[in-house]
This record gives structure tokens, C-alpha cells and sequence, in this order.
């Protein structure tokens, strides 16, 4: 068997053997919060948020666990890399230049001999090399018992970060370039700058503040994006079935694409900037306040505008009936919408209730 097949059943089996045993205990409540999937939250009830809570520390019920700690100055690249097999990463910013690791080693085997000796060839290499620090974690090769290793990571608030993991990754309170790249696993990104990519296999993508330069985001599957008060000259997600929900966003140039979710923005425009929205089975709304005008192109079966356009003749008479051209104001920001089998619409803010 090749190693991505074995990683997939890896960690379906963890997602499954963590799961709550309700089935097995009747009645009996998990004593702490149990490791998930991205695909449980999808599924999950009323409530329940596009990310799972953060996992403890703390010890869980059926793991044997080995705690390792870490204290590192960061040198003058400030480049902190972390690449994890499979548990949860979280990082924050903190004031100073050090770096304050802390790492759970959690293995589910009910022999607490070999539980321990499998902790053991659980290594977790620190290297401090070319100014910057790197983190990697090795596993023992052959082994098929669930394992798990979760990072608490505080550093430095301008540090660059790279991240990669198979499980969740939590950024918050950090300036610096960041990086992070999720297998099976969410992303939650908070209070951060200079997103040059986040990139999920398989889970969600939520953003509540940002700004910068750039964000560049991506998830694969059915994954959702959810961005609140994001502020960037250039804003581009990629989606591949997942909805696309955009609030409170300010940005020069918007590109956003998702081959069968729905994308719905609401921000402030920016004179000359450029809002391009391509679906191609959602639904695009767009919700602005029509303080800067808009030069539009929309493509699709139904069209409706709360803004009363200068319309532009069509190409041809049998595009009419799809294409929609025209203009707000002065025109000065572009928007181009497109979406083949859905619905878009171009709306204004609800008034606020009395």
C-alpha cells in the first residue's frame, strides 16, 4: 500500500477511535473534548461552527501522553517553520523574540508499556539554522496505532511563520508572512497580516481579521470559507464546491472562484478597484453601499439589482437574455460576476432595525 492510502486510513481510524462512545457507554458524557474531523463539523448540529474546538492539553480518556517543552530565541530571519504528521497546531503572538513550544505526545494503545515506548520514537527535532527555527516531527515508520501530536506554539509577534500539518491549524495575533497548510484538518486564521497562502485539504477556512498586502486562500472538497474584516490591496479564494461567505471585507482587487458553492460578499468598494466573482453552479450576491460607483458584467440565468443601472447594449441578441452590462455612478470600480446555472444579485445593506 503507497503512503498516501496508509496516511487516509490513519487518520480516519484516529477520527474514528476518538469520536465519543456514546454507543459503547450509554448515557456516559466524554470527560474531555475529543479529537475530530473537519467532516464532523460539517455535519454537525444546530450550533455548531465551520471549526471544532480547540483540543486540550490535558489528558484524554483511552491516550497515554508525553508532555515536551521547548524554549528557543529567534534569530535575525525571525522564520519559524512547523511540520506535523497529525494532531493540532495552534500559534500565537506574543511580545519578546522567544520562542515558547510546548508539545503533547498522545498515543491510543491499551499496553502502557508499549504505549511509552511508542511515545519514545515519537521525536520532535528542533534545528536552529540561517537565522530562523524549524520544527519537524517524525513518526515511527510501519506503525498503525493511532497517534497523535498537538503543538501549543507562543512566538514572536513579527515572526514569519510556515505551517504545515495533518490536523487543524490556529494562527492568531501574528504580523508576519504567514503560511499554513492543513491536510484533513480546519484552518482558523485571527487577527493576523501578510496571508500568502492558507490552503486546506479537506477542511474549512475561517478569517476574522486581517490585513495586508495579500491573502490568498484555498480549500479542496466541499470545504467552506468564511472571512469577517479583512482588509487587503489583493484578495484571491479558491474554493471547489464549498460556499464562499465574505463580510465586512475592503479590498483593491477581489478574485473570488468556487466551482459550486455560493459566493456572498459585503464590503466597501474602492474607487479603480477590480470585484471579480465566478461560480458555476452558486449563487453571487453582492452587498454594497453604493458610495463608489461600479461598472458591471453579470452572466447568468437570473439577474436582479437594487441599484438603478445605465445599461450597455449586449454583444449579441442571444447573449441578451444572460449578460447584463452596465453602470452605477461614475463607474470607477469594476465588477465582473459570472455563474451558469445560478442566480446574482447586487444589492444594498439592510437598513438597521429600530
Amino acid at each position: 500500500m503507497t503512503t498516501l492510502p496508509r496516511l487516509l486510513l490513519l487518520v480516519c481510524g484516529i477520527v474514528l477511535n476518538t469520536a465519543p462512545g456514546y454507543t459503547q457507554e450509554a448515557g456516559r458524557r466524554p470527560d474531555a473534548p475529543s479529537p475530530g474531523g473537519p467532516e464532523m463539523m460539517r455535519r454537525g448540529g444546530p450550533g455548531r461552527g465551520l471549526i471544532e474546538p480547540p483540543r486540550p492539553l490535558t489528558p484524554l480518556p483511552g491516550w497515554t501522553q508525553e508532555s515536551f517543552q521547548k524554549n528557543v530565541e529567534l534569530g535575525p530571519r525571525a522564520i519559524f517553520e512547523l511540520s506535523n504528521s497529525l494532531g493540532e497546531v495552534r500559534v500565537t503572538g506574543t511580545d519578546g523574540n522567544t520562542i515558547r513550544l510546548t508539545a503533547v505526545k498522545r498515543v491510543k494503545e491499551p499496553n502502557k508499556d508499549a504505549a511509552r515506548a511508542l511515545l519514545q520514537n515519537v521525536v520532535i527535532r528542533i534545528t536552529e539554522r540561517g537565522g530562523g527555527v524549524e520544527v519537524f516531527t517524525e513518526h515511527p515508520t510501519g506503525n498503525m496505532t493511532p497517534l497523535l501530536v498537538d503543538f501549543e506554539v507562543a512566538v514572536p509577534f513579527a515572526a514569519n511563520l510556515s505551517i504545515r500539518n495533518t490536523g487543524t491549524v490556529r494562527v492568531s495575533n501574528v504580523k508576519g508572512e504567514l503560511r499554513a497548510e492543513a491536510f484533513a484538518g480546519n484552518i482558523q486564521l485571527t487577527n493576523v497580516a501578510r496571508i500568502r497562502q492558507a490552503k486546506t485539504y479537506g477542511g474549512n477556512l475561517v478569517i476574522n481579521g486581517a490585513e495586508g498586502e495579500e491573502v490568498s486562500a484555498e480549500v479542496s472538497l466541499n470545504g467552506r470559507m468564511q472571512l469577517r474584516g479583512v482588509r487587503a490591496r489583493t484578495i484571491e479564494l479558491r474554493g471547489y464546491g464549498g460556499r464562499i461567505a465574505a463580510s465586512d471585507i475592503d479590498c483593491e482587487r477581489c478574485e473570488f472562484k468556487t466551482f459550486g458553492g455560493e459566493i456572498e460578499f459585503s464590503g466597501n468598494l474602492r474607487r479603480n478597484g477590480r470585484y471579480a466573482m465566478d461560480s458555476v453552479s452558486g449563487n453571487i450576491r453582492m452587498v454594497i453601499d453604493g458610495n463608489v460607483g461600479f461598472d458591471l458584467e453579470a452572466v447568468s440565468s437570473n439577474f436582479r439589482s437594487e441599484f438603478e443601472l445605465k445599461r450597455t447594449t449586449a454583444p449579441s441578441p442571444g447573449a441578451a437574455a444572460r449578460i447584463v452590462r452596465g453602470s452605477y455612478g461614475d463607474g470607477s470600480a469594476v465588477l465582473t460576476l459570472r455563474t451558469f446555472n445560478g442566480s446574482i444579485t447586487v444589492a444594498r445593506p439592510a437598513a438597521p432595525a429600530r
